[in-house]
């Protein structure tokens, strides 16, 4: 057997040996199979995914089209009508500047568009390397290789930068993780000439990453905890506070250098906690330099008693720039908002768990192996990647979209984890830390010059656990099966929502933003249709939802968008379809649209004597209602049935939601065994409703009528049995003068 040892090349100082291509190798995997997972959903073709990545790529577009001195100046007129907004304070500028430079240097040949769909696969790729680096500088290389594996299959992150995520997370997360990296590593440095430069560059890039993805924003609690903790597991700090002050102090600048989080995060909540931390780590380590060791330990927890004490003042007395409601509630998951604008957002449902246990499943285990390691080496590294894994846990618990962390620390942690008992397994070495080299070990200042000789080498040189001629090749061979069968469960148990399935999600584009996995071209020939048949000073009414599309798909104005930064706007969309057909008019002419663009997902079915009948609330428009209902400050006890999602008849009589959904209640059936069974004319507990067509406002219908239907998509019009994705738009008769009997604005 070839030991890892062996040269296999040789250049002056440098020897290239068996262990130095067993990392490559590794590596290349972890990064080829990240590719690969990411790279699923372009068997439903090659889009941009979700909602906010066309506003991203129409962002970037506009700085490759007009430079970027036009982009800090550019207020989009496109979007929130008639107010427009503020692109720059309103977006994560960082990954509109970092896409637009890498176009321009790497894209030549493809498109924008093409260049941007891509984007989101290569860098999560590449955040496998950076995984490892920073795994292997906490707990050596075997567990940085077993991370960077794990972060190629990791289901909350691969959805959240797949093909087409043209979002802030891959390039945030991407950017956070090197910033972390070269923390640590300059605080395990020893020599200030090269910890000083790296700590530097990590703030900078911090910085960056903040004006790329708010959500890194979170960084700031692992890493201030760190500083905090650094003076009860270092016993000389004076090198890593000269890190520390360089690392914050650059972050600040350059966060604060964009307009978005600019200030807000140098006298919010994360600067505070950089600053705070950092300050606390400069006291700590001037007493210990005053206290003699029997004092030492207890005036620095007198520090920590006060320090907490007066951070609980601040935090209750509000002495710090206000972060949104989202912010406080990671950090307070007991908090519930009152704001139904902000819980009708999927990604702000709160993760259960199962889907902890889905997402990742036999990670737990090693991942409670590593917490078990870290508590006990007790070294700086191993409470790093204890703190990192707690608090990445602990701010996922309020909103799903957050799972991203709880995956980074597990992946850690199970990274220690596992290489701990492949340490044990496959060595006769006992497991215990070492100056810089062993799991959890830190760089330990010493006078004496061969120990520094030592973690010098030991620095420089990988870490492996041998196979020792003593162990068994059975044994060795049983451990490796049996931990590759374990990794290999969740890839494909459960059997419809495994690591494997959890990557086979369609472009909301391709499938209409639903659940189906299939691809249709209704939305992609809808705005294209907008794009050719309105006039290009049109304005379009819809759900928010769907501003993005409308704005850089099909090239018209919007009233609303996914930015969400006009609540009231909102509020009114959803009072407009929501009010009686009257009031819901007169405010579809007051938000001065042209158009009303509207979504319905139906499943079609033959029924008797050639009927068709049709079954509505797959996710389109007809689902969120109840959400229309709350957000317009309507009591949906006065629209729906017993159920919560069933319309009565007032909902279909009174709304101008119910007017324009083209279909209307025919009679009600029971399920039994697969089977509509029972139909019967009025609504039961238990029921479900079928439905038939009903255009209330054809396009060849009367002149006064106050809309016209003047374009449905191709599924909407088949006679086909299937899945029915009706993108609707209305034409707006600005003739029509409404008539409303109440005030449609009232609050109702």
């Amino acid at each position: 057997m070839l030991e890892g040892s062996r040269t296999l090349l040789r250049a002056r100082h440098f020897e290239f040996q068996i262990r130095h291509l067993l990392v490559v190798v590794v590596l290349v995997l972890a990064f080829t199979t990240a590719f690969i997972m990411r790279s699923y959903p372009i068997k439903y073709g090659f889009f941009l995914n979700e909602f906010d990545p066309y506003f991203d790529y129409r962002a970037s577009k506009y700085i490759v089209d007009n430079g970027l001195d036009a982009y800090w100046k550019w207020h989009d007129t496109m979007s929130w009508f008639p107010e427009g907004r503020d692109v720059p304070k309103t977006s994560q500028s960082g990954l509109h500047i970092v896409a637009a430079y890498l176009y321009q240097i790497f894209g030549a040949g493809s498109s924008l568009l093409d260049f941007t769909i891509l984007l989101p696969v290569i860098v999560g790729s590449l955040t496998t390397i950076v995984i490892f680096a920073l795994v292997r500088t906490i707990g050596g290389t075997t567990a940085g290789l077993f991370s960077a594996l794990m972060f190629a299959f990791s289901p909350a992150i691969i959805q959240r930068g797949n093909l087409g995520w043209f979002k802030s997370e891959p390039l945030g997360l991407f950017f956070a993780l090197l910033a972390l990296y070269l923390l640590i590593s300059a605080i395990k440095h020893q020599e200030i000439k090269y910890a000083i430069p790296k700590a530097v560059a990590g703030g900078i890039i911090l910085g960056l990453a903040n004006a790329s993805w708010g959500g890194v924003q979170y960084f700031s609690i692992p890493i201030s905890l760190f500083f905090i903790a650094l003076p009860y597991f270092r016993k000389d700090t004076r090198a890593p506070l000269y890190v520390a002050i360089a690392f914050t102090l650059f972050s600040l600048i350059s966060a604060g250098a964009f307009p978005r989080p600019g200030l807000s995060f140098v006298y919010g909540l994360p600067g505070l906690a950089l600053m705070g931390g950092t300050l606390f780590l400069a006291v700590a380590t001037f007493l210990k330099r005053i206290s003699n060791p029997r004092t030492e330990v207890r005036n620095t927890l007198f520090l920590l008693i006060a320090f907490f004490g007066v951070a609980i003042a601040v935090f209750v007395a509000g002495i710090y720039q206000p972060s949104s409601f989202r912010y406080i509630n990671a950090i307070n998951p007991f908090l519930s908002t009152q704001n139904p604008l902000t819980a009708s957002v999927a990604e702000h449902f709160t993760p259960t768990l199962v889907d902890y246990f889905i997402d990742y499943s036999i990670l737990l285990m090693f991942a409670g192996l590593g917490v078990w390691m870290a508590f006990k080496h007790r070294t700086d590294m191993s409470v790093f990647a204890l703190i990192i894994g707690i608090t990445g846990i602990y701010v996922s618990a309020t909103f799903a979209r957050l799972l991203v962390f709880a995956s980074i620390g597990i992946i850690i942690l199970a990274g220690l984890g596992l290489y701990e008992v492949t340490r044990a397994v496959l060595s006769n070495e006992p497991s215990q830390p070492s100056s810089g080299s062993s799991p959890g070990s830190t760089s330990r200042t010493t006078n004496s010059a061969t120990s520094k000789g030592k973690a010098a080498k030991s620095k420089r040189k990988f870490e492996y656990s041998k196979v020792q001629p003593s162990k068994s090749r059975i044994i060795v061979i049983a451990y490796i099966v049996l931990i590759v069968f374990m990794l290999t469960i969740p890839m494909v148990y459960p059997p419809n929502s495994n690591w494997l399935t959890s990557a086979d999600i369609p472009p909301s584009i391709a499938n209409g933003g639903t659940g189906y996995r299939l691809k249709t071209n209704d939305w992609i020939d809808a705005l294209n249709w907008i794009s050719k048949n309105t006039s290009n000073d049109a304005v379009i009414g819809s759900w928010w939802d769907y501003g993005y599309w409308i704005t850089t798909l099909g090239n018209r104005t919007s009233l609303a968008d996914n930015a969400t930064i006009n609540q009231t706007r909102i509020a009114t969309i959803a009072k407009m379809f929501i009010d009686q057909k009257e009031g819901g008019t007169k405010v579809a002419h007051d938000l001065k649209a042209d158009y009303i663009l509207l979504y319905i997902v139906a499943q079609r079915f033959s029924g008797v004597n050639g009927t068709s009948f049709y079954t509505l609330g797959s996710g389109g428009d007809e689902s969120k209602k109840q959400w229309f209902m709350r957000i317009g400050g309507f009591d949906e006890n006065n629209y729906l049935e017993q159920d919560g999602f069933t319309p009565n008849p007032r909902f279909w009589n009174t709304t101008l939601l119910g007017q324009l959904i083209p279909y209307k209640p025919q009679a009600y059936a029971s399920v039994q065994n697969g089977q509509l069974t029972g139909l019967q004319p009025e609504y039961k507990p238990g029921t479900i409703a079928l439905y038939t067509k009903d255009i209330k406002y054809p396009q060849n219908g009367p002149s006064n009528q106050p809309f016209s239907l003047v374009y449905s998509s191709d599924s909407f019009n088949t006679e086909k049995p299937g899945i029915v994705f009706a993108v609707l738009i209305y034409k707006i008769n600005h003739n029509y003068t409404p008539k409303p009997t109440v005030n449609p604005y009232h609050e109702t």
